[in-house]
């Protein structure tokens, strides 16, 4: 890759298993990422009770005739949910 590079996450409960109209616990939220190479990061993240949303950016070391990506992450989230009876 010659570009930096920026990816859009979500995450809903649906997705791991939880009842439709299950809910996330905001304070339960937990974010930890490890960057193992070059410039990457975790930005704008967004917790509300529906979804966690947020950006992974890694930035490209560029080259000729082939780039590749100096940045890399590893980005772990957990959360709680409840559903209402």
């Amino acid at each position: 890759m010659n570009t930096d590079t920026t990816v859009s996450i979500e995450y809903r409960p649906e997705q791991y298993g939880a009842p439709d109209g299950a809910r996330i616990i905001p304070g339960t939220v937990t974010q930890g990422y490890t960057v193992f190479r070059g410039l990457a990061y975790v930005q704008n993240v967004k917790i509300t009770e529906t979804s966690i949303e947020f950006e992974v950016f890694s930035q490209a070391a560029g080259g000729f005739p082939f780039g590749h990506h100096s940045g890399s992450i590893s980005v772990s989230t957990s959360f709680q949910w409840y559903l209402e009876a």
